[in-house]
């Protein structure tokens, strides 16, 4: 348990913790304690945090609501809640930059309950991934690849086997998303994810592989 001075220092309160990671930079903290104020009755407490890392320093508040028998009041919300930033291997990042940032934006949205919203924004973040990645691998092609139906290039410009086949399956769930009657009733948004998610993983793979290849020659 710890004692807290609230109110500007006219009273003090038991809580039973601080929180112990930070909202924003989502890394495990022990946060520095700022102020506090009741609710508007004396049944909750609304403790300000700041994290003590010098790369975010930002301020949050911790709830507190009174149990009513041991005179402690324990933490339940941390606010503002923000969402962690999606992982995106570095190198599909490199090939595609518009990729990474739509991708960070769907998974944004899933974080936010928009699941419909997700699914769309998916499948756009696969087109320019699979576009940009032909476009780096055929660059005399760039106009072609890029008029060209997603399904088409795959088809075409795609030589990598694992690379085509996990393409083509995320292209039919991220359809599935943009169309009314869905033809893959048992899949769904985490599927496509999850299928997006190989695809970046064989990308990364022929990159590296290319990458260690060139310079051990």
């Amino acid at each position: 348990m710890i004692r807290v001075v609230i109110e500007g220092g006219k009273e003090s309160v038991q809580i039973n913790a601080f929180p112990d990671y930070c909202p924003f930079c989502h890394v495990g903290i022990t946060p520095d304690f700022v102020t506090g104020l009741f609710g508007s009755t004396k049944a909750s407490v609304e403790a300000l945090f700041t994290c003590p890392k010098v790369s975010c320093k930002k301020m949050f508040i911790g709830t507190y609501s009174h149990n009513g028998m041991n005179g402690c009041y324990y933490l339940g919300l941390v606010s503002p809640s923000t969402l962690k930033p999606a992982a995106i291997a570095d190198e599909a990042a490199e090939i595609s930059p518009q990729f990474a940032e739509i991708f960070s934006q769907a998974s944004q949205a899933e974080g936010y309950g928009l699941g419909a919203v997700a699914g769309v924004g998916y499948r756009k973040s696969l087109e320019y991934l699979i576009k940009d990645y032909c476009v780096a691998q055929h660059p005399d092609k760039d106009d072609d690849i890029k008029k060209q139906p997603i399904g088409q290039v795959i088809d075409r410009f795609v030589s990598n086997e694992n690379i085509k086949q996990c393409a083509k399956r995320a292209v039919w769930l991220g359809n599935d998303e943009t169309h009314y009657v869905r033809k893959w009733v048992d899949k769904d948004v985490k599927d496509l994810k999850l299928l997006i998610h190989i695809t970046v993983s064989w990308i990364q793979q022929e990159v590296i592989t290319k990458k260690l290849l060139e310079d051990m020659q």
